[in-house]
């Protein structure tokens, strides 16, 4: 064993040497760990300036190191910056402040726990708006005066809260209730502005809270979370969605409270619910398997079980006349309440419908049948019906003007048997007429389309006499017509809501149509009549808001006799209207009109001596035609609304749409596409399936109600 010696001064110099490294290294041990850093001094706050540039006031803090700050808008006239961490010994505790802006300055040292906070109040002379940044050690906060018509609660900096509206401001109670609107699709809140470094996410949402409405409540899983966030007019939902998400945080809605929690909290919340809502309706499930069924027996009073009248009648109310038939009203395809039922039966469920006597006979569990029963109530009411009043008003104007006139002369020579004629309209004999007109003028007057006007009412004759052998004559023919005829047809009819009507009125007319015959047969003539109708086809939809919707097809048939085939059958007029109309209850609207107008002005003139001034009409007939037809279509609607006995029952017209509520207490199972189909346990029946219960009746609430019978169903019956 070997010893070595230490001399005292090779022991000095070692001491030396750790001296030198512990402290060397101390400090930056310390600053380093956690402790160290705790047991290190704060940041202290070493100055605070004020500057005025131009319309602008610069605030600058100068600390030890950077530091975190918040700036808070209290109202209007105060701005508070807080500084936690920062130890304010070192500054005054009011500071002068020369500028338009700002009136005072004051410093606050506090605790918060066992860390300091430094909080400076900014006392303003008039509104301003703040930006604040940090620039190293040096945090400046700067003042900038309001603009004319801006808001003085406006921030750029974010940090700075919106100023509080007065109470009874409109604007603060729509911002208030904001918070309910909350993750529905396309909501966007008010902008808002952030500028925050390290701040607890908890004071952040205590905030939103403030300013939006919004209820939070932090689950304990959120621990304290420093957050940094710099927005400028960022709607204050999309911000906060921003916000949570950066920080692994879900929110969970129930009606007006938003939970924030962290993801896997939510996660294994949303699982365990899953699980036990698996296990009720395993439950559930089974329950029905084991409970008694219960045979319904429901008559309808006012629904049809299955079809319609329209289908029961088998095509019997059908329009027959004169060899030809058409379609009468219908229901529009209504199959009745049956489907309705049997997609709400659960999986033991069934129906069946007896047509004689309108009844449902429904069999299901006991609490699935009361449901049903609520439904066949709102479904079997009595629905309004509609009276129809339609006029059709045909107009028909007519004028018509025709002038002619007509010139002869004639010079004869009867001892040589020469003579000379001239007229410039027919006619149909020469030579003199001793007292009177020209031979070719007499009896000419709308014998033939000359220059003489057809069907003339006033003829006027002039004539020169005889002059040796000359005769010269004159006459003008005028004839005036003017008709108006008016004619209105007025059908009405009563309808059901959302039932097709229809009325007809007019003749028939008998089209004869000639075939000829094989092997040299004679032809044989087919007769069938065709309709000529007034015809009103009519479906109204009442509404709740008292309006109708109707859609009309009106069509008006007449007789033409002045067009006639070769067999004497005669033309048809036709005048059709089809259209979807809103009308009020009681109100008369125009749903169509045709106007037809028609105008001809006709000349015969002799060519040249025609085109000569004022003498030109001696050799013109002008004739004015104008011909107007018009037909208009209107439809007055009105609503009667009855009672179970039948009385006029008057409401009030509804302001939005009319709900009600039904619970579906068993799994949709009917048609079986809805739900797949539960194998039922083989084994005998359950003891309280085979017990039966007499049948009981149940009455109903209302003398005209839905009158049902229960009675127990001792085992299930086949699936359908």
């Amino acid at each position: 064993m070997s010893h070595t010696k230490i001399t005292p001064a090779a022991a000095a110099r070692r001491g030396a040497l750790v001296l030198l490294a512990v402290l060397t290294l101390g400090p930056l041990a310390l600053g380093s760990s956690p402790v160290g850093a705790a047991a290190g001094k704060p940041l202290v706050a070493t100055s605070v300036r004020t500057v005025t540039s131009g319309a602008s006031t610069f605030i600058t803090v100068e600390a030890t190191a950077p530091m975190a700050y918040t700036v808070l808008r209290p109202d209007a006239r105060h701005i508070i910056v807080e500084l936690p961490g920062v130890d304010a010994s070192q500054l005054s505790p009011a500071y002068g402040v020369t500028s338009p802006l700002v009136g005072g300055l004051t410093v606050k040292q506090s605790l918060r726990g066992a860390e300091p906070v430094a909080t400076l109040r900014v006392e303003l002379r008039a509104p301003a708006r703040d930006r604040s940044r940090l620039e190293g050690s040096y945090l400046v906060l700067e003042l900038l005066p309001v603009d004319a018509g801006e808001a003085p609660a406006a921030s750029d900096s974010g940090q700075a809260r919106p100023t509080p509206t007065p109470p009874g401001n409109p604007s603060q109670t729509a911002q208030t209730t904001q918070g309910s609107q909350f993750g529905q699709p396309g909501f966007v809140g008010e902008p808002i502005n952030l500028n925050v470094v390290n701040a607890d996410i908890r004071d952040i949402l205590n905030y939103i809270t403030e300013q939006y409405g919004v209820n939070f409540v932090v689950d304990s899983s959120v621990q304290r979370v420093p957050v940094t966030i710099n927005v400028t007019d960022v709607p204050w939902n999309f911000a906060l969605d921003s916000i949570l998400k950066a920080n692994r945080l879900g929110v969970e809605v129930n009606g007006n409270i938003l939970r924030v929690a962290t993801l896997v909290v939510l996660k294994d919340e949303s699982k365990i619910r899953a699980e036990e809502e698996m296990a009720r309706t395993s439950l559930r499930d089974a329950q029905l398997l084991n409970a008694p069924l219960v045979t319904e027996f429901v008559r309808l009073n006012y629904a049809r079980a299955s079809g319609s009248l329209a289908s029961a009648s088998a095509g019997a109310d059908g329009f027959v006349g004169g060899g030809s038939s058409s379609a009468g009203a219908g229901s529009g395809g209504d199959s009745g309440i049956l489907p309705i039922i049997a997609r709400r039966l659960s999986r033991r469920g069934g129906i069946e419908v007896d047509g004689r006597s309108n009844t449902l006979i429904i069999t299901d569990v006991r609490e699935n049948i009361d449901a049903i029963r609520r439904l066949v109530h709102l479904l079997d009411q009595p629905e309004p019906q509609v009276e129809i009043e339609t006029r059709i008003v045909v107009a028909n104007r007519s004028f018509s003007r025709d002038l002619g006139v007509q010139l002869s002369a004639s010079l004869l020579n009867p001892s040589r048997g020469a003579g000379i004629t001239f007229e410039n309209g027919p006619n149909s004999a020469t030579g003199l007429n001793p007292g009177g007109l020209p031979g070719g003028l007499v009896g000419t007057p709308g014998a033939s389309p000359g220059l003489s006007a057809a069907n003339p009412t006033t003829v006027i004759g002039l004539t020169t006499g005889i002059f040796g052998t000359a005769q010269i004559g004159a006459l003008i023919t005028a004839a005036e017509s003017k008709g108006q005829a008016k004619v209105v047809a007025t059908p009405r009819v009563t309808a059901l809501n959302n039932r097709s009507a229809q009325i007809e009125s007019g003749a028939q007319i008998p089209v004869v149509t000639p075939q000829v015959g094989g092997g040299g047969a004679g032809a044989i003539f087919t007769t069938t009549f065709v309709s000529v109708p007034l015809r009103l086809s009519i479906t109204p939809q009442i509404t709740d808001a008292g309006t109708v919707i109707l859609r009309v097809t009106m069509e008006n048939n007449t007789v033409n006799r002045t067009i006639i085939n070769a067999l004497g059958t005669p033309g048809i007029d036709t005048q059709r209207m089809q259209t979807e109309v809103l009308v009020p209850d009681g109100g008369t609207t125009v749903v169509g009109g045709v106007l037809n107008d028609r105008e001809t002005d006709t000349q015969n003139r002799t060519p040249g001596l025609a085109s000569v001034p004022i003498l030109g009409n001696l050799f013109k007939r002008k004739s004015v035609t104008r011909n107007t037809d018009e037909i208009l279509f209107f439809i007055t609607p009105r609503i009667y609304r009855a009672d179970y006995q039948g009385r006029r029952v008057e409401s009030e017209p509804a302001t939005g749409t009319r709900s009600v509520t039904i619970p579906q207490p068993v799994p949709l199972g009917n048609p079986s596409s809805n739900t797949p189909a539960t194998s039922v346990p083989a084994g005998p029946p359950t003891q309280q399936q085979q017990a039966p219960a007499p049948i009981v009746i149940q009455p109903a609430v209302q003398p005209a109600a839905t009158t049902s019978t229960t009675e127990p169903q001792p085992a299930s019956p086949p699936r359908q």
